[in-house]
């Protein structure tokens, strides 16, 4: 059981982290660095590329978030019962995340076609 409860809190906290880190993208508060961001050649082209591609993605990066919340907190209510929620939480993590970097790339790449 405490197996359970420790998935839980951690998924719901990574999924609250992501979520954060989305707000910190649309504020443009998030700079370039070696942890954390959409780290694909077109994004780090520069850190005006960087932000402004994340800010085209932040929405994404948010709702990605929110899957792992959903999964940690039906895995504290439902238990071992909830392991599927789990499952669903992580996919949903790995579409939405794959979808921000698309948006990211997309936007990164139109500064350059702008410029």
């Amino acid at each position: 059981m405490a197996a359970v409860i420790i998935l839980g809190v951690t998924l719901s906290a990574a999924g609250l982290l992501t979520s954060w880190l989305g707000f910190t993208c649309r504020d443009g508060k998030l700079p370039m660095n070696a942890l954390v961001g959409i780290r694909i050649p077109s994004t780090m082209v520069d850190a005006e590329t960087w932000t402004r591609s994340h800010q085209a993605a932040w929405r994404w990066i948010v709702t990605a978030g929110a899957g792992p919340v959903i999964s940690g907190v039906a895995l504290l209510v439902l238990g071992q019962d909830g392991i599927v929620w789990v499952m669903a939480g992580t996919v949903w993590l790995l579409v939405f995340i794959i979808t921000a970097s698309v948006v990211a790339s997309h936007a990164a790449r139109s500064m350059s076609s702008d410029a």
